[in-house]
């Protein structure tokens, strides 16, 4: 995977975790607040109702009950609603605080104060009971609603035995007329208590005591406080409360995921980086033996690799240079020191001056002259500046004009050297400069090669290029030693230098030479038997001039 490609998947990663942490932190946090404030508006439906119920059992009526309410509402921090069984509200704490009334929560309970008489079924004296009963709880109501209507202090109430809700003392303060208007609702309501007791004679014994009950909670019903239905709701819980904590938390959840993510992209990435940064400036330091490890396969990767050569091949031209500075200075030890020797002697008058003497200070001239020639061609060479003068010409026809230029060394050697070309083989470039190219092979084949020996140079065509072969019967190279061929001041036989007077620098410049004509040198060799030096050259006709 490429490097971009994986920048891109982690950050596609790293988005989609964040989304989807944030869709279900949202979800849950949002399912859970609302499930608690669900929760919390209904875990008190109970007690709220008992509270109402006792409140309308203890005053007689619902005249009031708004404040009680509101107190509740405050207390519990939800919305309460209270509403008859014909849908008509009775109070809702919404309207009490002065805002918009909101859906409720929790599923309406019903709240009946009415009580629920309690007989035994073996009670002989059960229909003056439910008369006593039934009057009582007629007075104690109707008084406790007068006395709610006037403001008046109200007493708390216990059920008897019988379920009864009674007060359980007489409220202090003046009674304003209260008991009185009790006695006559009494007085007016005994006749049908009565009559609503009697009905119950022609019932079976089984149904007896339900009748009697009945008749007991239809009497009641008269005079006691309707039933109502309750509705809770959280007051405090709207929209922005419920969003605004599961929002906030999945921001922040988000934050932490996008930091850690981003963090780890960060380093996964900048590591290989950091990396190449701290070689870089060890490299720059002159410490070019560092190395940067494997990356991988993508751009980064690419990148070590590229680096890891770059610093390879300084190193390589490093040591190249210190070869170079190295072989020169051996090359020009040896001569200038005897031009120096002979010098000093001639200047001392120890040597005579003589024509022979002349001739080998003029030689030693001549080969450091030679020398600084050769390293200047190399370098133009390597630098791409070395000039050509290209022309379209005949290759067979430059390896038999090299063949004749070098007859006379071959023969004062006691070498044969001939020539074998197939021609014409048309080649474009410089052919001075390809001319010192096979006058050099020719000259290290004849250097190399017994008295006795064979130089052969052939020209021929092979698979669309032009080859030149310098095949030797020479003392040859060792396969170890192949690679080094083409280094500056390598030679095969170091033992021969100052016989031979070779600069060491001829095949190096001959291969530049080579690679600036599209083609290639490579060297084959056997020891004992002798070394093939093969030379390509695209063929071409010359462009139009």
């Amino acid at each position: 995977m490429s490097f971009r490609a994986r920048i891109f998947a982690l950050i596609l990663v790293v988005a989609v975790a964040a989304i989807g942490t944030t869709a279900y932190l949202s979800f849950r946090l949002t399912a859970r607040q609302i499930s608690d404030s669900q929760r919390q508006a209904t875990q008190h439906v109970a007690d709220i109702a008992d509270t109402v119920r006792s409140y309308a059992r203890r005053h007689g009526s619902w005249a009031g009950v708004a404040e009680k309410v509101r107190q509740l509402s405050e207390a519990n921090h939800q919305r309460i609603r209270l509403v008859n069984l014909y849908g008509e509200v009775t109070v809702d704490s919404d309207n009490l605080a002065g805002r918009a009334a909101r859906p409720v929560v929790s599923p309406p309970t019903l709240i009946d104060p009415r009580p629920t008489l309690k007989l035994d079924l073996n009670d002989k004296k059960a229909e003056g009971l439910v008369l006593e009963e039934l009057a009582q709880y007629r007075m104690a109501s109707v008084t406790a609603r007068c006395r709610t209507e006037q403001s008046l202090d109200v007493a708390a109430v216990t059920p008897d035995a019988y379920g009864v809700p009674l007060p359980n003392s007489v409220p202090p303060g003046t009674n304003g007329g209260c008991p009185e208007q009790a006695e006559r609702e009494q007085d007016l309501a005994h006749e049908g208590d009565l009559a609503a007791i009697a009905d119950c004679h022609a019932e079976p014994t089984p149904n007896y005591q339900r009748c009697l009950v009945e008749a007991f909670g239809d009497r009641a019903a008269g005079f006691a406080p309707e039933p109502l239905q309750l509705f809770l709701g959280a007051v405090d819980d709207d929209a922005v409360g419920l969003v605004a904590r599961p929002t906030l938390l999945s921001i922040g959840g988000v934050l932490v995921l996008a930091m850690v993510g981003t963090a780890f992209v960060a380093r996964h990435v900048s590591r290989p980086l950091r990396r190449l940064t701290a070689a870089s400036r060890l490299l720059a330091d002159g410490h070019l033996d560092t190395r940067v490890p494997d990356a991988g396969r993508d751009e980064v990767g690419q990148l070590s690799t590229s680096f890891n050569r770059m610093a390879e091949a300084l190193e390589e031209a490093e040591q190249a240079q210190r070869r170079l500075v190295a072989g020169v200075a051996h090359e020009l030890r040896t001569p200038l020191s005897n031009l120096l020797g002979y010098l000093e002697a001639l200047q001392d008058g120890l040597v005579p001056p003589s024509r022979e003497l002349f001739g080998s200070l003029h030689e030693e001239v001549l080969l450091q002259r030679r020398i600084l020639d050769d390293l200047q061609d190399l370098t133009l060479a390597e630098a791409g500046h070395l000039a050509y003068r290209r022309t379209g010409f005949d290759l067979a026809e430059l390896v038999e004009v090299s063949r004749v230029a070098h007859l006379a060394v071959a023969e004062a050697a006691g070498v044969r050297l001939t020539a074998e070309a197939v021609g014409p083989l048309p080649v474009y470039g410089d052919q001075d400069r390809l001319r010192q190219v096979i006058g050099n092979l020719v000259s290290n084949a004849l250097r190399y090669t017994d008295p006795g020996g064979d130089v052969l140079l052939r020209a021929f065509p092979s698979a669309g290029r032009a080859v030149v072969e310098v095949r030797d019967t020479g003392c040859g190279i060792s396969a170890s030693d192949l690679p080094h061929v083409f280094q500056r001041f390598w030679r095969a036989d170091p033992a021969r230098d100052r016989e031979t007077g070779g600069s060491g620098l001829g095949l190096t410049i001959a291969r530049q030479i080579v690679l600036d004509h599209a083609g290639t040198i490579e060297p084959a060799s056997e020891p004992g038997v002798g070394t093939t030096m093969r030379v390509t050259f695209p063929i071409a006709e010359p462009p139009p001039a």
